[in-house]
């Protein structure tokens, strides 16, 4: 499997290992991989989930950060922490900010098409992500805007490396080990530094409003709270965490090559705005059409691997077969995604197999794409209320065209993953205002 990561593939390959052998394939020398709900449940999200492989001890920055727990006791207590920044007040306090976060990106859009002509999505959205993470955790403080100042410093490339880095070295994890004891070799992998700046920073200048870091500080007499020793660790994993701009990219490639949905999309939330003007941004969960568009694009815009867990000491039986303990074993999220068994024709770009009766049902299929149980993504109500708002304001207020050299196909086909999605070239787009459609 290291040749595929090294070439971007390993989602690829094992996606065709199942659809040629079945639902259970050896992929290394004591790795096994599954493609069927029961075994997501069993290793994932039942109680007795397993814990994480040692794959999670390739850590490279001191402290101890909520990714790196590899069993379920220690992650609980750290997630209790982390959670208060997820929960529904915070959600309800962070709105103001989203939805001011979405128009700035909407005046980059506007501004980049006047002055340029064009703008590629695969560099704007991607910084979009990083300054709402930045505005809603860090109160700003982390770095100056990526969209005003279009990164001179690279963090969405760092912040990638630190991803494919992680693939690779999984692999060969003794090689990671004896890296990490090369003097200096930490400057090679500048992100650490970013996020300790950042970390910094936010301590330093403190919170503009209740931000998320906040949450993790403010617990009350009866709360556990953060160590401060750990914000610098925990900053990484928020800010790697983010991987909402690679998820829109393909949103919207998925939107405009399937022109019928985009109109149909267009037409819910203009009706929606219509009925309530001042208030229907608080109601985004409750559109069919955008949350079915949503589902549909996490189901094939995640093009990951499987997390990988370790079966315990005694064994497991898993999918009706033996385990043995110490064995590594993982559901590949886009060879889940992809499975005829249980999606029919998968890979076609079609909201409506997550709409029954007229109204989006998210039991019409199991969704894999933030893992789950008690490692699931913490962060997973809030990147839905991000994709929410960002369709919205952006399908509503504007009309996106791909450039005429623009080849959809050749995209798609060198769409790359190594825990980070990656992209072929540009995906230059020409946008445009849809008249009177602020807000």
């Amino acid at each position: 499997m290291l040749y595929n990561t090294l070439l971007g593939i390993p989602h690829m390959k094992v996606q065709r290992l199942h659809e040629r052998y079945g639902p259970i394939v050896q992929i290394g020398p004591n790795t096994l991989s599954f493609v069927s709900t029961t075994a997501i449940k069993q290793i994932y999200s039942f109680s007795n989930a397993f814990d994480k492989s040692s794959v999670y001890e390739l850590q490279h920055m001191d402290g101890s950060g909520l990714f790196f727990f590899k069993d379920k006791a220690s992650h609980a207590l750290r997630r209790r922490i982390l959670n208060r920044s997820f929960s529904e007040q915070a959600l309800s306090q962070y709105h103001e900010h989203l939805v001011g976060e979405v128009e700035h990106l909407i005046r980059c859009l506007l501004e980049k098409t006047a002055e340029h002509g064009q703008v590629d999505l695969t560099r704007i959205l991607p910084q979009y992500a990083f300054d709402n993470i930045n505005t809603i955790f860090f109160s700003g403080h982390a770095f100056p805007s990526l969209l005003d100042s279009d990164d001179p410093t690279h963090i969405t490339r760092w912040a990638a490396s630190v991803f494919e880095l992680g693939e690779i070295f999984s692999h060969v994890e003794a090689l990671f080990h004896l890296t990490m004891c090369i003097p200096g070799v930490s400057k090679l992998m500048p992100f650490g530094k970013i996020s300790v700046d950042a970390a910094e920073r936010r301590l330093r200048n403190g919170p503009a409003f209740r931000d998320g870091i906040s949450y993790w500080f403010d617990g009350g007499e009866s709360q556990p709270k953060l160590d401060a020793s750990d914000l610098p660790i925990e900053t990484e994993t928020i800010l790697l965490g983010d991987a909402v701009g690679g998820v829109l990219v393909l949103m919207f490639y998925f939107l405009i090559e399937s022109p019928k949905w985009l109109h149909l999309l267009r037409g819910e939330l203009e009706a929606s705005k219509e009925r309530a003007p001042t208030q229907w941004l608080l109601s985004l969960d409750k559109l069919d059409i955008l949350n079915a568009v949503i589902q549909e694009g996490l189901r094939l815009g995640t093009p990951l691997p499987g997390f990988p867990r370790v079966v315990p000491d005694d064994g497991a039986i898993i999918d009706g077969h033996h385990v043995p303990g110490g064995t590594s074993v993982s559901v590949p999220i886009w060879g889940y995604h992809l499975s005829k068994e249980h999606f029919s024709d998968p890979t076609t770009f079609d909201p409506d197999r997550w709409i029954e009766d007229g109204r989006f049902s998210s039991n019409k299929g199991t969704l894999f794409a933030f893992t789950a149980g008690p490692f699931g993504c913490a962060g997973q109500k809030l990147a839905y209320a991000q994709l929410r708002i960002l369709l919205a304001l952006v399908v509503f207020q504007l009309d996106i065209v791909p450039t005429p050299e623009f080849d959809p196909v050749k995209f798609w086909n060198g769409v790359r993953n190594r825990r980070a999605t990656t992209f072929p070239g540009p995906f230059w787009v020409r946008v445009a205002g849809r008249g009177d459609r602020g807000l």
